[in-house]
Order: C-alpha cells, then structure tokens, then sequence
C-alpha cells in the first residue's frame, strides 16, 4: 500500500469528507484495517456501511495511472462490461481484489481517496466508445 495513501486514510479516519467530484457524495472513513487490507466507508446520511474497499484496488488503480505517466484514466462506469484501460476495468480483472462473486462499483470511490490524499487529479476525457466527455483521474507528476 502506497505509504502517502495510508496515512491520509488514517488521519482522516471517523470524519465526514466531502467527495472531490462535483456529484459525488460525502463519505465518512469507518474503518482502516491493516490486518485486512480493506476500508470501509459510510456515505453521510446513511446507517450502513458501504461493500469494503481492499487495498488492492488501490495498487490496481495506481498502477495503471503510473504506468500512464500523466496521461487520463477514464474511471469506467461498468462493472458488468468493464473496459480495458478504466480504473474499474483495472479493479475488476481477474482475478477479484476480494472474495466477492460479483463486482461493484468502486473506481469512483477509489479515485477519490488518490485524489484527497494528493496522489492524483480528476479531469475530463472523450470516452472513444460514445464519444462523450467522462471522468478521468491522472497521477500527479512528483507524487510519492
């Protein structure tokens, strides 16, 4: 685990933070496990914590915007047909990052922890299957 991510994690576990994408939903950090490579989060206004984040969707998706090098990632909006090249294609190659038989979605929420914890930007880039402007995230040059 990325030691820059790790520690913002930490220190921002038990606070409500507010989602850097302009529709994204502020999310409090429940649970940091070392032991079990996972985070959990709980988005605000609601009781139950969300499916768990591992650590290595985390590696995943920095390693496909390192290897990048500065270029966009389209974070992907599919979980069921994940494309190549997409933070959630990434995530969800086999095999799983976690013991569940079917995947769901967590490249946005991903994302957003590169993004807070200074690893990485968000952006925009023409989707070559729609040809529509989509989300994307970047590394930041000179990021640990």
């Amino acid at each position: 685990m990325n030691k820059v991510l790790l520690a913002w994690m930490k220190a921002n576990e038990g606070k409500v933070t507010s989602s850097p994408r302009s529709r994204g939903k502020s999310f409090e950090i429940s649970e940091v496990s070392e032991k079990k490579e996972i985070v959990k989060i709980r988005f605000e206004g609601r009781e139950n914590i969300a499916l768990p984040l591992t650590f290595e969707m985390f590696e995943r998706a920095l390693s496909i915007i390192s290897k990048k090098q500065g270029e966009w990632v389209r974070l992907g909006t599919s979980v069921t047909n994940a494309q190549p090249n997409t933070i959630e294609g990434e995530i969800w190659k086999k095999p799983f990052p976690i013991n569940y038989k079917i995947p769901y979605k967590s490249a946005s929420h991903v994302s957003d922890f590169l993004v807070l914890s200074g690893l990485a930007e968000y952006g925009k880039i023409v989707n070559p299957i729609s040809g529509r402007k989509v989300q994307a995230i970047r590394s930041i040059v000179g990021a640990p």
